[in-house]
């Protein structure tokens, strides 16, 4: 498949970047969903003017499950068809900002890399710092189509 056509294909299947139903968010949490979206849309701008071909991803939810064996995962319930076992390369940013009226918690940038294409799908996550042993390198996605994908970075 062209990179052409994969991204066609992921523009059709991936919505806007708006990260959550308003109405289903009390006051607090809309003003963090706000200012995640803002910082989502700023990273967007960011990687476009850099010339690269930036596609928002929708987040519909995330949290951070730890597993028997003491693996700490980040789960992300993403809003597309998309599959993400489609995902060869997984780049999380360096750099985290505070997330305003949530302490202990940190908004970072990920960039989810499709196999076989020059596109970068750009995904908010937010965390509790407070969380022992999260070196965000266990990533699992769930997809509309309730697609389970785990990818494991390093």
């Amino acid at each position: 498949m062209t990179d052409t056509a994969t991204a066609k294909e992921v523009e059709r299947v991936l919505t806007t970047s708006d990260l959550a139903d308003e109405n289903e968010l009390d006051e607090n949490e809309q003003h963090v969903a706000a200012w995640i979206k803002g910082m989502h849309d700023s990273e967007i701008a960011r990687l476009t003017q850099a010339g690269a071909k930036a596609v928002p991803l929708k987040v519909k939810n995330m949290a951070i499950v730890r597993e028997d064996a003491g693996v700490v995962l980040n789960r992300v319930e993403v809003d597309t068809r998309f599959s993400m076992d489609r995902i060869e390369q997984i780049l999380v940013a360096e750099e985290t900002t505070s997330v305003p009226r949530k302490p202990h918690f940190v908004y970072v940038n990920v960039l989810l890399l499709p196999k076989a294409s020059t596109i970068a799908l750009v995904m908010p996550y937010v965390y509790d710092t407070r969380v022992a042993g999260n070196t965000l390198t266990q990533w699992v996605f769930l997809n509309n189509n309730m697609e389970r994908s785990h990818h494991v970075i390093g």
